[in-house]
């Protein structure tokens, strides 16, 4: 195991600069085949956003989470799953989709699921500018706390990469697993405590499913992107759930590792 994990890590810190010129180019790529390019960037989370907080918002009559407008705790979610929901769908297919280049020359499979992370923490930073536009317009200034962004972005991109490595290897070995992973993710949405609070669930008969939302490495995230514009607890009050947290990426990232490793001179075959 450790010698898949030594393996993959530094065929990924070795082929940086390699991510960067692919991920690059297929966001490129995909600006080109559309007139408005970089628009749609900010367009098609916007619309979505409209949509949820009409339906949530709106319809449902969801004016305040606690003392925070419904808006605002909304946004500060969603941007989350606007990121992690594309890495892991598209990560899928990351080594399937590169099947050309793989069969004509030798390549690090290994760095294909950074790739699909790296290209869309573009759309990622798009709309944090966008929320961050919002908030402001809110009357929430920036403070220390909008530094643990970026420890909460670095868990997502290294929970996002460690689920791609698994995925994309059993898409190779198995077609069916990135339509199972599609299906997977638009019921998790709405398991994940995003759209609606956890505290709905405050039954005592409730509180298992409670404790199993908590441990959604995805809420996780959220708490902490929610905690750095809204709440200001820190990075320490969620301690529980950062622990299990980096225990499952360390497992997954471990199975993913040794995955790759194994299956790294037969990809070939089974495309």
């Amino acid at each position: 195991m450790l010698k898949s994990i030594k393996y993959v890590l530094q065929e990924n810190f070795n082929n940086l600069y390699r991510i960067y010129c692919i991920s690059k180019y297929e966001l490129l790529s995909d600006m080109r085949d559309s007139r408005l390019g970089v628009f749609w960037n900010f367009a098609n989370p916007a619309i979505q956003i409209i949509t949820y907080y009409f339906v949530f918002g709106l319809i449902m009559n969801r004016k305040a989470v606690g003392k925070i407008p419904f808006i605002q705790w909304m946004l500060c979610g969603i941007v989350v799953w606007f990121f992690v929901s594309p890495c892991i769908t598209n990560g899928a297919n990351a080594i399937y989709a590169k099947r050309n280049v793989i069969t004509k020359m030798k390549f690090p499979v290994s760095v294909l699921p950074a790739t699909v992370v790296c290209k869309e923490l573009f759309n990622h930073f798009c709309l944090m500018v966008l929320l961050i536009v919002f908030l402001l317009t809110q009357g929430i200034m920036p403070s220390l706390y909008w530094f643990e962004l970026f420890y909460y972005l670095f868990a997502a991109i290294c929970l996002t990469i460690s689920l791609a490595m698994i995925t994309s290897v059993l898409n190779m070995l198995a077609r069916d697993t990135r339509k199972l992973i599609l299906a997977c993710m638009r019921l998790l949405l709405y398991l994940t405590p995003i759209l609606w609070p956890i505290s709905r669930l405050s039954e005592p008969w409730m509180m298992p499913i409670r404790y199993i939302m908590k441990a959604n490495p995805i809420y996780y995230i959220v708490c902490g992107y929610r905690d750095c514009f809204l709440y200001h607890y820190g990075i320490l009050y969620y301690w529980k759930q950062m622990l299990f947290f980096w225990v499952f990426v360390f497992i997954i990232f471990a199975v993913g590792s040794t995955l790759m490793y194994k299956f790294k001179h037969k990809f070939i075959d089974l495309i």
